[in-house]
């Protein structure tokens, strides 16, 4: 039932889903003894991120016609909703959302400068709030390679965009003598404290996922990449997303839980490519319910 409703791509879709987020939200500050009402912020910036997501699989054939990637995306962050908080790793993720959605877009020829430009801006916006999105960077120009639009401009155009938002930032920290503000943006330190990940809930999750996510990856990979067309490059760019993500993941200083978000993304799509495998609806049920059902217990935990 599960898998025949969400087989298709429909607006409807997009209410369902989002009321599930809320259902998700709402049991989080049920239990911290927090007022629904004084949560609109929030509200609304995970409607924008939903919006922006939802935006990127349906015009870029990431999966098939069908909204379990949005699916797993929700429940993905039912996972780790008790963790998710609005800083500035959410804000770097969001803008990161924008730097995907143009990467993605490549695949077609209409305005490849002017996506590469805006790309590169939204990637200097995210560096400043979370520098370590710059990896990010290799996303960009192994989509350009993909898509076969590799030539000096494409080359440099990101970089014109990315060192926009960046200068701008040097200037205000030059104008008011904050530069070692600006200065530590480039120190990176590379981080190997994971206590926090050692509990039993996040140790769940990551195997929980991580093994669905894997065999998802093997499943689909072999049939994939033996077929030359876009999707074969899209897939390929998604595995590298993953891996981006997951360089991003570990070197995030601060950890406290959101900076999950940044491996939603791939995650979500390779999951909804595993499920699109199952020819047995009533299977592809009960793997939509483990994760369902797996995300409920560890809001409650």
């Amino acid at each position: 039932m599960l898998a025949n409703f969400f087989s298709k791509s429909k607006p409807v879709n997009f209410v369902v889903l989002f009321l599930l987020f809320l259902v998700y939200f709402g049991i989080t500050l049920f239990l911290k003894n927090i007022s629904f009402f004084s949560a609109g912020k929030e509200v609304f910036l995970f409607v924008v991120v939903f919006s922006i997501y939802n935006f990127i699989i349906l015009k870029n054939e990431v999966t098939f016609d069908n909204s379990f990637a949005f699916l797993f995306y929700v429940i993905l962050i039912g996972f780790f909703i008790k963790y998710i908080e609005i800083n500035s790793i959410f804000y770097a993720n969001l803008i990161c959302l924008l730097l995907f959605r143009k990467a993605y877009s490549i695949q077609t020829s209409k305005k490849v400068y002017q996506k590469l430009f805006d790309a590169g801006l939204w990637l200097g916006i995210s560096f400043i709030l979370e520098p370590y999105t710059f990896i990010f960077i290799f996303l960009l120009y192994i989509a350009i390679y993909l898509h076969n639009q590799i030539n000096y401009r494409t080359l440099i155009i990101p970089v014109l965009g990315y060192l926009v938002p960046v200068f701008l930032y040097y200037a205000y920290c030059f104008w008011y003598d904050r530069t070692e503000q600006f200065s530590s943006l480039f120190s990176w330190k590379i981080v190997f404290d994971y206590n926090l990940y050692s509990s039993r809930n996040f140790l769940f999750s990551i195997f929980f996922i991580g093994i669905f996510t894997f065999l998802s990856i093997i499943l689909k990979s072999p049939r994939t990449l033996s077929i030359l067309n876009k999707f074969r490059k899209n897939w390929i760019l998604i595995l590298v997303h993953l891996i981006l993500s997951g360089v991003v993941f570990l070197q995030v200083p601060e950890r406290t839980g959101v900076e999950f978000m940044y491996l939603l993304f791939p995650t979500s799509v390779v999951l909804a490519n595993g499920i699109e495998l199952i020819k047995k609806r009533w299977l592809a049920d009960i793997f939509i319910l483990l994760f369902l059902i797996s995300s409920f217990v560890l809001v409650f935990a």
